[in-house]
């Protein structure tokens, strides 16, 4: 229960700390006005400036897929799928003119604890650091040097974040293998003494909507780390369909790898509902004909009636 209400409370500071919908594409519109009166530039948000036109939102997990980090090339074998949505669109389901890119689940978890992490009152009891990568599980050794396991062997397990049941939830889980991708059949608490793991009912991260321009501690407008540092570490991208981009045009180089590993992030649904509706004149088109045939039976049948 300590768990849940941490995690509920972290999730809600979260979506609490952002400046969502309309009020975003306000502000973001009075930041590049020019000031009339001073003819100061507009603010210089960085490289990665045309962010800030953006919200991030979680909208699928992979476990199992390998994601390389551009950055320092490192390897992570869960990802998460992120949507890049117009600011002003995001709250009321980003339909359009957004963006996606796969980045480490572990990267991601990270980015986003590290985000919150001054709005928290961590549990004494809770280390969230513990939980954003995968670490071994130092169990307690018993009086007789085996680890407590109930099995008496000296099994290794590990502790680290994985997908949920749901495909987008990001949970703890047990692990046999030094990366997180091979679940233990022994529960956490068997060797733990009964105690649950932290973040394994619950998503560790939200769901919601994250705007990429927000306001520091000193009430001045500012690029969310988070966007920046998880936009830098994604493995690939696909940003064909959004209106701001890098000077250098969109990267569109992982739009198939995309598509293949959530077909709805790169067609926000629509491809769904075209296949339905192409079912749908199937069915018709097939009715109408059976309907025809029947009739034109019906009557050939009559006419050789009459005749005989």
């Amino acid at each position: 229960m300590k768990f849940a209400l941490l995690t509920a409370s972290l999730l809600s500071v979260a979506s609490a700390m952002t400046i969502k919908g309309k009020n975003a594409a306000k502000i973001m519109s009075s930041a590049r006005r020019l000031d009339q009166n001073n003819q100061q530039d507009e603010p210089d948000y960085g490289d990665y400036g045309y962010l800030v036109n953006y919200s991030l939102k979680l909208v699928g997990c992979k476990a199992g897929e390998t994601v390389v980090n551009p950055q320092d090339g490192e390897y992570e074998y869960n990802a998460a799928i992120v949507r890049i949505c117009p600011a002003d669109s995001c709250d009321e389901g980003c339909s359009e003119g957004y963006g996606d890119m796969v980045v480490g689940l572990n990267t991601y978890v990270q980015a986003f604890f590290e985000d919150q992490r001054d709005n928290m009152n961590w549990d004494d009891a809770v280390n969230p650091d513990e939980y954003t990568e995968c670490r071994e599980y130092e169990v307690e050794q018993e009086d007789d040097g085996n680890n407590n396991n109930n099995n008496g062997n000296q099994a290794v397990y590990y502790v680290g974040p994985t997908c949920g049941d749901d495909g987008i939830s990001i949970v703890t889980d047990l692990f046999t293998n030094e990366i997180c991708t091979v679940k233990s059949e022994t529960t956490f608490a068997e060797i733990s003494n009964g105690w649950s793991l932290p973040f394994s009912e619950e998503s560790m991260v939200t769901d919601q909507c994250q705007t990429c321009l927000m306001y520091n501690d000193n009430y001045e407008l500012e690029m969310r780390e988070m966007c920046e540092e998880t936009y830098m570490a994604a493995g690939y991208k696909c940003e064909e369909n959004m209106e701001y981009v890098s000077q250098y045009g969109p990267n569109v180089g992982g739009c198939e790898q995309i598509t293949a590993l959530l077909p709805q992030a790169s067609t926000g649904g629509s491809s769904g509902a075209i296949f339905g509706w192409i079912i749908f004149a199937f069915i018709i088109v097939g009715t109408v004909g059976y309907v025809m045939w029947w009739r034109n039976k019906k009557a050939a049948t009559t006419s050789d009636g009459i005749m005989s």
